[in-house]
């Protein structure tokens, strides 16, 4: 894909944005970013299409017509993304669309994943959402101001954003009975480390990741937060995540040599914790 540097550089250095400047994106840029909506796929299959929408004729009532409520400010430009209803569609978008903040992070623009307030309905219908599609998320799109604004920081530390969980605490070794040190992930130690730094909705952290024994085997899971299955009606934002998380793992992984697939392939496991449902695995070699 279309990088212009290291991606496992670019995901550590990324950060969420919520304010911007009056700065206008780049005709060169927009257009990057355009190539990149053709490029990404997801690890079932489902293609989303992607969009670049500018807003700035959409009212005075700017916080009202986005519906984002003050939490981000400045902002015109805003990608979005729809994709056909389906088994895997959270997760297809989540790693499809995260792969395109990425590369507007690589292009010096602002992001924020935008999955739960703004005003969908309006943005659906601005992007030309089909009957049989859903739109799962945004992004405003910009040069981000040089300090953050008050909303965007008290949002930030209500959200505990720098906080991640640790190794022990995502990551298994053979079963969810015991923790993967760095060190038994061998070769896959990055790649696993930038997963861990993934972006989440209010920062939940919901994957969880089982190593098989003696291969380069790696059984992804869903450890679901109360309550976030129901949060909004179209959208499964837990499974975005995921997508987000995939994302993450298979770019670092391509970047490093490591050659793999996503297969469906559910490990064979006396325990399951509460809540926790596989998702896919990801087997090297």
């Amino acid at each position: 894909m279309e990088y212009s540097r290291s991606i496992i550089d670019i995901i550590k250095e990324r950060t969420s944005r919520r304010s911007y400047t009056p700065r206008a994106v780049e005709a060169e840029k927009r257009e990057a970013l355009e190539r990149m909506f053709a490029q990404v796929q997801g690890p079932f299959g489902g293609r989303a299409r992607f969009a670049i929408l500018d807003t700035s004729g959409w009212g005075e009532g700017r916080i009202n017509s986005l519906g984002t409520y003050g939490t981000i400010q400045g902002a015109t430009l805003f990608i979005v993304g729809m994709i056909a209803r389906g088994g895997h569609d959270m997760e297809d978008f989540g790693c499809q669309f995260e792969k395109i903040i990425l590369r507007a992070t690589d292009l010096g623009l602002g992001t924020c994943w935008i999955g739960g307030i703004f005003n969908r309905s309006r943005f659906a219908l601005k992007a030309g959402v089909r009957e049989n599609e859903v739109l799962p998320a945004i992004s405003p799109l910009g040069y981000p101001t040089e300090r953050r604004s008050v909303a965007d920081s008290v949002i930030r530390w209500s959200a505990g954003s720098r906080n991640r969980r640790p190794w022990a605490d995502l990551f298994f070794d053979r079963d969810f009975e015991r923790g993967l040190a760095p060190d038994r992930a061998g070769r896959y130690a990055e790649p696993l480390e930038v997963l861990r730094l993934g972006p989440s909705a209010s920062n939940r952290q919901p994957w969880r990741v089982v190593k098989e024994q003696g291969r380069d085997v790696f059984h992804l899971f869903l450890c679901r937060s109360r309550g976030y299955d129901k949060l909004i009606k179209a959208v499964d934002l837990q499974r975005l995540d995921m997508g987000i998380a995939m994302s993450h793992f298979e770019v670092a992984a391509s970047e490093l040599g490591l050659e793999g697939r996503w297969r469906t392939s559910p490990p064979r496991l006396d325990f399951v914790p509460e809540r926790t449902e596989y998702v896919q695995s990801w087997v090297g070699g």
